[in-house]
Formats: structure tokens, C-alpha cells, sequence
């Protein structure tokens, strides 16, 4: 999601096209076809989660992922130039099981529900794949230190945005769709506040979910009325 850290510093960031594809060419994670090769890669990014769980993003480095691993670090050079691309393969990663959830609730029968109905149950869902790795504070710590997940950001919102609009269309919105974007826009943000806040204040999961269906609600109810 776009995170705290990463609203803050994308407004810095000048959106240069050309910089931005030798950014995604430089930190690019190749994706093996070998059996061998995919599951080598597989094993740093878990490797990779492993360090972050025990000692942070500050203390993430080629070495530490290769002793954790049991691998050379000329190995994982094979399939990453550097820490950030494994960074950045992990945290793609993480994007895509989160907009799983979407193409999961993509349905007929899902549409069908009542739009409440519809956002408590995504949201429920989101919530397991957000949490399901237990990395949201240092995937938040290293949006704050390495640009090169933001690129990764903005394409994840843009998508999941115009997902809401479709959702929010199908569901019977009645407004516009550029005011519904607006609003999917608005609904990202507080989504990430929210996630922000978990990971600062570690509140009751059922407390949490309840805030921030009362949040959505408040919100996109006017689009229904």
C-alpha cells in the first residue's frame, strides 16, 4: 500500500520517465525459468524475510541474507545486483498477494452484495494479506530509505484504485468516475493510515477493523446516497 513514508517522499521525487525505467531496469528482479533457479531465488527472498523479522531493514545486507540462506553471496548476485532489488522483489511480492484479494472478490456474487456487505468482507481480507508475512513495520522503515520501492508503490495504487472505481461502479455509486477515482484515491489513503498506525501502535485487530470499516463507510456512503 502507499505507506506513510512513501506519501511523504514521492512528493520529492521527480516523476522522470526515463529515470524511472533505468530505476526499474537497474533494480529488475529476474524472474528464472529453471526449476533450480526459481527455487534459489525463492530461497533468498525468504531468507530475506527472515532477516527482516530478526533484525530489521537497517541491519539487511547481500551477507546477512547469504548466511541466513547458506549460500555464497556470489550466489544471490546470480539474481540480484544489490540488497535493494531483493528488497524491492520481496515487497513486489507482497503487492501482488494484496491485489490477489481484489481479483479474489471479483465476482458476480460478490457484486451482488450490499456495498457494506462488500467493503467489510475485502477489508477482511485485506487485512490477512497485509499481515500475513509480519513485515508491515520494516516494509514501512524501508519505504522510508529506498526510493526504489516507491516506483512499485505508485503502480500497486494505480491499479488498486482503479479497481475501487470498478467495484464502487458495480456496486451502484452513483457519482462520476472521475469523482469516484478521487475518492478511491481518498479511500487508499486512509487505508494506508491505518496500516501506518498498526504497525506504530500494535492496537486489537478487532478494534482496528472496526475503525476502519467506520472510516470507509463514513466515506463512501455519499457516493451510494
Amino acid at each position: 500500500m502507499l505507506y506513510l513514508y512513501s506519501v511523504i517522499l514521492s512528493s520529492s521525487i521527480p516523476r522522470d520517465v526515463k529515470t524511472e525505467k533505468n530505476m526499474k531496469q537497474k533494480h529488475a528482479l529476474k524472474r528464472p525459468k529453471q526449476k533450480r533457479s526459481r527455487e534459489r531465488v525463492q530461497l533468498i527472498l525468504n531468507s530475506t524475510r527472515a532477516v527482516l523479522k530478526e533484525n530489521g531493514v537497517r541491519a539487511l545486507s547481500t551477507n546477512s541474507i547469504a548466511a541466513r540462506a547458506g549460500i555464497p553471496v556470489s550466489s544471490i548476485y546470480q539474481y540480484f545486483p544489490n540488497k535493494e532489488a531483493i528488497l524491492l522483489g520481496l515487497y513486489e511480492d507482497y503487492l501482488a498477494d494484496i491485489r490477489a484479494v481484489y481479483e479474489e472478490m471479483d465476482t458476480e456474487s460478490n457484486h451482488a452484495l450490499p456495498w457494506r456487505e462488500f467493503l467489510t468482507k475485502i477489508l477482511h481480507k485485506l487485512y490477512s494479506a497485509e499481515a500475513h508475512d509480519n513485515l508491515e513495520r520494516e516494509l514501512e522503515v524501508a519505504l522510508g530509505l529506498y526510493p526504489e520501492l516507491i516506483e512499485a508503490d505508485r503502480r500497486h495504487e494505480e491499479w488498486i484504485t482503479n479497481q475501487i472505481v470498478k467495484s464502487m461502479q458495480r456496486l451502484g455509486a452513483q457519482w462520476s468516475a472521475a469523482k469516484l477515482k478521487r475518492l478511491a484515491y481518498y479511500l487508499y489513503e486512509l487505508n494506508s493510515t491505518a496500516w501506518s498506525y498498526k504497525t506504530r501502535h500494535n492496537p486489537p485487530k478487532k478494534e482496528l477493523l472496526e475503525w476502519r470499516l467506520a472510516s470507509f463507510f463514513s466515506v463512501a456512503e455519499k457516493c451510494f446516497e
